[in-house]
């Protein structure tokens, strides 16, 4: 035996897996000091320069299309603190800084840094040295306002150097340092406690390596101490009852058996699990296997197992008629896949389910697979997004083609007198209103969507609100001889409001119930102050919305198919914007409606 190994009594597996915590902490030491100088270094890269230079330039064009020039300082400062740049700014046509995170500079003439010249398609950039040593990088955009330049938009950022990554790295080392430790000081516990009993199983196993082929073999239990121990104790109470049970028929049988149906059932429990229904049935159609799933579309109260060796075509036909005279039962497509859609259910809970077949390729195999799927809300999305193309096309169409035929008219022809060039021209500046106006609202609810937009809070006098609602809705009330109640609070306080928003959702919501009341009826208006919200109710006596659109009238593009509602023009944007401006100020908007009785919209807002 001279030369053999000595028995340390320490499993090569335990020894594998102590050397694989060390190799994860050495791992992860590694991929932390790179991940926190690549991600120092990926902070200022180009691209997150571009990519946040590109993002502030759009907000401030729509600052300045919404409020012009007074929200400059604020969208800057904004952006230096996301984008931990040295500086941002923006230089006007006129020479000078309109706006700068360093006030100093506002108002002051722009100077244009000498250094080497960078390009990136629109935007221009320029690498040089400030006058305190600093490597500094500044990048620039043109900013415009429906095709009008408004300046340039400006921002520096401070070139990454070799310090720079030094100290972000030292920043974060503790953490890099200390999970690997972790790791190692795990590692370490795990052997402590799996060495005392693994070992002796260790030494037992080496000697029955040792063994001559042919030899009975014996396995000594040990003390029950951990899971291990428990293990090998059962293997050898299992190996003692095998040896005196050898001679019993049909054992590897069992065994196989057993395994088999272990993993027939695994393989069930899977199927059983998922959303979509699953059948399989024989040659003949019958069920031999149906998941918990297809009972639940079919909408029958099948237990598990309760539709085994029905007929799939009766049940099929059954719950779902429709599909009786479709390819799926034809048995000239027996071998081939079909798959077919039906609706099933009220109009007011509608369902499209997708029916697919396949057969079984494998040649030991014979029958069919079935699937069945609620694809409800795919069919919904696909309808959505076809009506919101269809309206957008119409509302950029309708405008476009007046003004295009108006102004060819007035290019073409000679004999036009001045009055009716004026009146060509009203037109044309109609619609150009009319198609701005529809660009605003869908570029005004994309951005509260994205988050470009937020409330701007101020102190307002709630009753001058309410004034200047009233002066623009009271010519709508009096056209159509409208009975308009208005019930105001006594005394009302100012309220923290961003008033143009909130004048808009107002003017909306009257103008709506003026525009769909027929003459001669009731609109009121009611406000409620309590301490801790602001409740505003409107009220009309109109046509009302019937209950399965109810849900959707606060969807972009929505209008009601109803024959009054058509005839009167309109976006479907109105109520959608103003569910968006209500959530921005932390409030709700619910409608209640009855057809043909009338509508009540009810606006709810926190004071805080």
């Amino acid at each position: 035996m001279i030369g053999k190994s000595p028995n340390l009594g320490l499993p090569r597996k335990v020894v594998a897996c102590y050397l694989l915590f060390c190799l994860i902490a050495i791992c992860w030491l590694a991929l932390g000091v790179w991940f926190t100088s690549h991600s120092v270094l990926n902070s200022h890269s180009v691209n997150s320069c571009l990519a946040r230079l590109g993002k502030t330039a759009s907000a401030i064009e729509i600052s300045y299309l919404r409020h012009g020039k007074q929200d400059f300082a604020k969208l800057l400062e904004q952006a230096k603190a996301e984008g931990r740049f040295a500086y941002c700014s923006i230089a006007g046509p006129d020479g000078t800084y309109w706006a700068h995170t360093n006030a100093q500079m506002q108002g002051e003439p722009v100077v244009e840094p000498t250094g080497c010249l960078l390009r990136w398609g629109s935007v221009t950039g320029i690498r040089f040295t400030d006058n305190v040593g600093q490597s500094l990088g500044e990048y620039q955009v043109p900013l415009t306002a429906s095709t009008e330049p408004i300046g340039t938009l400006r921002i520096a950022v401070i070139e990454p150097n070799v310090w720079n990554t030094f100290g972000e790295v030292a920043r974060h080392s503790p953490l890099t340092i200390l999970i690997p430790l972790a790791l190692v000081g795990l590692g370490a516990v795990m052997i402590s406690r799996l060495t005392s009993s693994v070992a002796d199983i260790d030494s037992q196993l080496r000697k029955i390596a040792e063994l001559p082929p042919g030899t009975e073999v014996s396995l000594a239990p040990l003390p029950a101490t951990d899971a291990a121990t428990l293990g090998w104790n059962h293997l050898a109470s299992s190996l003692k009852d095998l040896r005196n049970h050898s001679t019993s028929p049909g054992l590897d049988d069992r065994l196989t058996k057993a395994v088999a149906s272990r993993k027939q059932s695994e393989l069930a429990e899977i199927l059983h699990n998922l959303s979509d229904g699953i059948a399989v049935t024989d040659p003949e159609g019958r069920i031999t296997f149906a998941n918990r799933a297809i009972a639940a579309l079919l909408g029958t109260e099948a237990e598990e197992g309760g539709l085994e060796g029905a007929d799939l075509a009766d049940c099929f036909t059954r719950d779902l008629p429709e599909l009786s005279h479709c390819t799926l039962f034809d048995p000239s497509m027996a071998n081939r896949p079909v798959v077919s859609e039906v609706q099933r259910g009220s109009e007011q809970a509608e369902r499209v389910l997708r029916v697919a077949r396949q057969p079984l390729q494998d040649a030991t195999l014979k029958g069919q697979v079935w699937s069945l799927r609620d694809v409800t809300q795919q069919k919904l999305a696909d309808k959505m997004r076809e009506q919101f193309i269809d309206t957008a096309t119409h509302e950029l169409r309708t405008p476009l083609s007046n003004i295009k035929a108006y102004a060819e008219m007035l290019a073409t022809c000679d004999t036009i007198e001045v009055e009716q060039q004026k009146e060509f021209c009203n037109t044309i500046n109609s619609e150009v209103t009319r198609l701005a106006r529809f660009v605003d609202d869908l570029l005004s609810i994309s951005s509260m969507e994205v988050g470009s937009i937020s409330a701007e809070r101020q102190k307002v006098e709630t009753s001058r609100l309410f004034e200047e609602v009233l002066s623009k809705v009271q010519p709508l009330m009096q056209q159509k001889d409208l009975d308009f109640e208005v019930h105001l609070p006594e005394k009302m306080q100012e309220l923290q409001l961003d008033k143009d928003k909130i004048v808009a959702v107002l003017v909306n919501l009257l103008g709506n119930a003026a525009k769909y009341t027929p003459t001669g009826g009731h609109v009121a208006l009611k406000v409620n102050l309590d301490e801790s919200k602001l409740h505003i109710a409107v009220e009309d006596s109109g046509v009302g919305i019937s209950s399965e659109e109810l849900p959707m009238v606060f969807e972009k593009f929505f209008r009601s198919s109803d024959e009054r509602v058509q005839a009167e023009s309109g976006t479907g944007l109105g109520l959608s914007l103003a569910r968006e401006v209500v959530r921005m100020h932390g409030g709700d908007i619910l409608v209640e409606s009855t057809l043909n009785q009338g509508s009540n919209f009810l606006v709810t807002i926190p004071l805080e």
